[in-house]
């Protein structure tokens, strides 16, 4: 596995987010339990559609090192 530029992913992220509806966005803060995980499943399929339209690369010296752990500093 490659690890992915964190710049690439803020950026990609924060598209996808951006053009999110904003009730999903709105409903994660909402108190009923059931409407909040709604909204989080719905959004994280939304940034898994968007994402799926960008190539997210590593760069050369990372790509070398072999496989990477997903969260390093955990």
């Amino acid at each position: 596995m490659l690890r992915v530029d964190e710049d690439s992913l803020t950026l990609h992220l924060e598209v996808s987010l951006a053009t999110a509806e904003p009730a999903l966005v709105t409903d994660i803060r909402c108190g009923d339990a059931a409407v909040r995980r709604r909204a989080v499943a719905q959004l994280a399929r939304h940034l898994a559609v968007r994402l799926r339209c960008y190539d997210i690369l590593a760069d050369e010296p990372a790509a070398r090192t072999g496989t990477l752990p997903l969260f390093p500093d955990a």
